[in-house]
């Protein structure tokens, strides 16, 4: 086990990111695995535990035993109590989307006030094969089938080549007590669903499903990777306020769909992605598509770029006219005129940007 643990973390640089960490603990095996392995590696520990405030006096006896068990290693505990359903209901989320959105948003805080190295979670091979099913369900591209990131930025994750199974039998072998979240076992909640139901099916096919996943994983990062990385090296060199039409249409389509997230700032989804792409290949000067987040997609005389959909909706443009005037957001050509002595003004438009009969 410490083997696979080692691995993880060389192989994805997480050595230098180790002196001073953050662990989200929650209790159960897994982080409970890892909060014994760093307690006596890292320079310095903090567990952060968050009470979603969904299971009434089971999240209480979490909170408790996670108190325990930090006073037993001698680290510190941080705990945030967070009324998880009242949250979701407000921003309209599902409860599973609305923890994870919180924890990982008080993992940060702590990260960022204290000024420690890396945030340490507990996803393991199995979690990473419910992902990869779960994605692979909604419908994914390379991205959803790489999996869960051992390492994404300052989360790190040293268990991720660990099996569930494995990590149970090596707390029965050292004595690492751990508490089980009742809720696991409600297949209500689709995760649970393929924990439960769909993986098992699998593994009659393939006894070592999640290792194997793992494997895949590793090749598909890789490739996604490279792709990223040639879509970071356009926008390096072409800005991403706006890109030239010619430019970005003679990408390829896969580096175009990474350019795009990059240029928005969002993870846009395939729905939202071919919505740009027909702007950008198919649409004309002024020619928009609005999207999720509050943000559109428009394409000018020469460019295309992304702009907030309330300020498409009011932009005035301010031209100071003597003589003619192009206006190259709405492709028109104002000119200015006196016709017996009155200003006069005319608009000439190109064809293409007129719609309608």
């Amino acid at each position: 086990m410490d083997k696979k643990i080692e691995y993880a973390i060389k192989t994805h640089n997480m050595d230098k990111a180790l002196s001073k960490v953050i662990i989200g603990f929650s209790g159960g095996a897994d982080s409970s695995l890892l909060l014994h392995w760093f307690a006596s590696r890292a320079d310095k520990v903090v567990c952060v535990h968050v009470n979603h405030m969904i299971r009434g006096e089971e999240a209480d006896r979490d909170e408790a035993f996670c108190r325990r068990m930090c006073e037993r290693y001698g680290v510190e505990l941080v705990v945030h109590r967070i009324d998880i359903p009242a949250i979701s209901r407000a921003r309209g989320t599902g409860i599973e989307e609305t923890a994870r959105d919180e924890r990982y948003r008080v993992f940060n805080e702590e990260l960022l006030s204290r000024g420690f190295d890396a945030i340490l979670v507990a996803h393991n091979a199995d979690d990473n094969a419910e992902s990869i099913i779960f994605n692979l369900a909604r419908g994914t591209g390379l991205n959803g089938l790489s999996g869960i990131k051992p390492r994404n930025g300052n989360i790190l994750r040293p268990l991720i080549y660990l099996t569930k199974e494995e990590i149970f039998s090596f707390c029965e072998e050292n004595n690492i007590e751990y508490v089980t979240d009742s809720t696991n076992a409600d297949t209500e909640y689709t995760r649970n669903y393929i924990r439960h139901s769909v993986i098992p099916t699998i593994r009659r096919l393939n006894p070592s499903l999640s290792d194997s996943l793992a494997h895949m994983c590793s090749s598909l990062q890789r490739d996604e990777d490279y792709i990223y990385s040639e879509a970071e090296r356009f926008v390096k060199e072409n800005g991403c306020d706006r890109v030239d039409i010619c430019k970005i249409s003679a990408l390829h389509p896969a580096v175009i769909y990474r350019v795009l997230g990059i240029m928005s700032g969002k993870r846009l989804d395939h729905k939202a992605a071919r919505a740009c792409e027909s702007i950008i290949f198919n649409g004309s000067c002024g020619s928009y598509v609005n999207l999720p987040f509050g943000i559109s997609f428009k394409r000018e005389h020469s460019y295309v770029h992304f702009i907030s959909t309330a300020e498409l909706k009011k932009r005035d443009f301010m031209y100071t006219l003597s003589g003619a005037a192009y206006v190259e957001e709405l492709d028109i050509t104002v000119t200015l005129g006196e016709c017996k002595g009155e200003l006069m003004y005319s608009l000439r438009l190109n064809k293409d940007s007129i719609k309608g009969d």
